[in-house]
């Protein structure tokens, strides 16, 4: 009988490459996959491996993150839905993405219009992230990063009145706020996921993309442009996500940490995006790029134009932009 019970002890569970247990008394290391897209050593890759310490150290070697960089699991949409249903234990990426489980996250990605203080203090959003968390098996784990602003890249010319931008394909995420916001600037919206996006601007599938300045000298996507329109067009904020299942078999204490963990790391982030900003644009300046100051008052307008339509036409639900200020 004895024996019977130590070989049950000793039954390691596997959960998408969650692995947790105890075998003679000996409690066993619990190892979780967390994936993001940013290349090897990108400041989210840093993110990530800062994530990773801390979680090492707040739960004395009992949790190991492994971190997989640079889209090695999937695009951003595959990684998402590989965290839902548990291929993937955790990923590092912007929370406004939810919107492909929840068409209401898009009112949090519209371009112009989104705010850190919005983000930070309306209640909607923690609705929403209960939602998620109850149909889709994600939970977002206390703290978040911000990385830096997003502003608008070409090629062909350099762009400073929505007007100008007639002709010129953009580069966007596969969000339908981002897509109808920019077709409503002016722009040829191209969703294109981010692993394609050097190949697609140098082969012309589009001609100008919008994103931070750190990213675009990072990925080396500075030399396919000539432009750099200063916008500050989007603020992106991202999250530790982990499959609820996972978390829920955690302890109280380990997820205490996990959250902890995130905190840190969030706040590491944000500093550090911060900071390293200055130095990705004077590198990219080096490299050719010519940055362009422009008014941006006539682009808000019409972005929020383009915003009230979609929420006409049952975009999210109605009344989103009211409750966010608009």
């Amino acid at each position: 009988m004895k024996k019977i019970l130590g070989l049950m002890v000793a039954v390691t569970l596997i959960f998408g490459g969650f692995y947790y247990g105890k075998a003679f008394g000996q409690e066993k290391q619990i190892s979780l996959k967390l994936a993001h897209i940013n290349v090897i050593d990108g400041m989210l890759d840093k993110h990530a491996k800062k994530f990773a310490e801390l979680v090492a150290l707040k739960t004395k070697g009992r949790v190991k993150v492994d971190v997989y960089p640079a889209s090695q699991l999937g695009n951003m949409t595959e990684m998402l839905e590989g965290v839902s249903m548990g291929s993937i234990n955790m990923c590092l990426e912007s929370e406004g993405m939810f919107l492909i489980f929840d068409k209401d996250y898009q009112i949090f990605q519209t371009p112009f219009l989104v705010t850190k203080e919005i983000i930070n203090k309306n209640e909607f959003i923690k609705q929403l992230r209960e939602r998620v968390r109850a149909k889709n098996n994600i939970r977002v784990l206390a703290g978040q990063g911000w990385r830096p602003p997003f502003h608008l890249w070409t090629q062909k010319r350099g762009i400073k009145t929505p007007d100008e931008l007639q002709g010129i394909k953009i580069r966007q995420v596969q969000s339908k706020v981002q897509i109808d916001v920019w077709n409503g600037l002016g722009s040829t919206s191209v969703p294109i996921p981010w692993g394609e996006v050097y190949m697609a601007l140098a082969q012309g599938v589009v001609n100008g993309m919008v994103h931070n300045i750190v990213q675009v000298y990072e990925e080396k996507l500075y030399e396919q442009l000539n432009y750099c329109t200063l916008l500050d067009s989007l603020m992106v904020w991202q999250t530790v996500l982990i499959n609820d299942k996972v978390y829920a078999g955690l302890s109280p204490d380990l997820q205490k940490a996990m959250n902890e963990s995130a905190i840190e790391a969030g706040n590491y982030f944000t500093d550090l995006a911060s900071s390293i900003e200055g130095d990705a644009r004077k590198n990219v300046e080096k490299a050719g790029i010519k940055f362009i100051q422009t008014d941006r008052k006539p682009w808000f307008n019409k972005a929020l134009a383009a915003a009230k339509k979609l929420e006409n036409e049952g975009g999210w639900t109605k009344g989103l932009l009211k409750n966010i200020g608009y």
